[in-house]
């Protein structure tokens, strides 16, 4: 009887109206987008900010960052400790780079790219995720969406601006590229000088087209109909 009621009925109201419940896993990447609210970045402290969290680095992170220009280096976080440390120093030559990015984690790698273009020597570090000039590549495999939690692949995503900002502002080192991957084999030769100096598209001037007669259908014409060109006859 009382689900029959007009209280009944308003409750009935209200909980249709209700979002649906939250899954685990829905609750906890809620909770970490709300734990981003700061806007302060540091090396030692661990602080949230408005585009993401930036973990305490590692001494031995820092002191390898300082020796980045011989070195080819990745970064994993310490996801116990909530802290960024370093994976390998490995020395590491290009053909070799896929090997050091793992299958079955996220990390962070900085890479000196040392190559030639336009006949001259280059040394470009690139973080992948790529004052010295690095790459720096991010690699998080499609596969890892199964093997990773949340928590871990959003702590990865949430890092990586907070440290760039670190390496660049504190250790003045000028990222020329940030680079994505989903797997180490797409690290080629070819992609990284193309993602180094890409390709400029030639400017094809088009010919301008020759102005048409004034008007839609030119300048008005006198035409006599052919009532007006017969001669009378007599």
């Amino acid at each position: 009887q009382d689900d029959v009621s007009l209280n009944g009925y308003k409750k009935h109201l209200i909980s249709q109206s209700s979002p649906a419940p939250l899954t685990a896993a829905e609750e906890e990447l809620r909770q970490i987008k709300i734990n981003e609210v700061q806007a302060d970045v540091g090396v030692d402290t661990k602080h949230q900010t408005l585009q993401g969290v930036a973990f305490p680095i590692a001494k031995e992170v820092i002191q390898a960052l300082e020796k980045l220009k011989n070195k080819k280096l990745n970064y994993q976080i310490d996801m116990k400790n909530e802290t960024i440390i370093l994976a390998n120093t490995l020395d590491t030559e290009l053909k070799d780079l896929p090997k050091r990015v793992p299958k079955d984690a996220a990390r962070y790698h900085f890479f000196l790219y040392k190559h030639t273009h336009e006949g001259d020597y280059l040394e470009s570090i690139k973080y992948i995720y790529g004052l010295i000039s690095v790459v720096v590549f991010f690699s998080c495999s499609f596969h890892l969406l199964y093997t990773c939690s949340i928590r871990e692949r959003m702590l990865y995503s949430s890092c990586k601006s907070p440290l760039l900002e670190i390496v660049e502002t504190q250790l003045w080192m000028q990222i020329v590229r940030k680079i994505e991957i989903d797997y180490g084999d797409e690290l080629t030769a070819d992609f990284l000088y193309e993602e180094v100096h890409p390709k400029q598209h030639a400017y094809k001037q088009s010919f301008a087209k020759p102005k048409g007669p004034a008007g839609k259908r030119g300048i008005r014409r006198l035409i006599r109909g052919p009532a007006e060109t017969e001669t009378p006859s007599d």
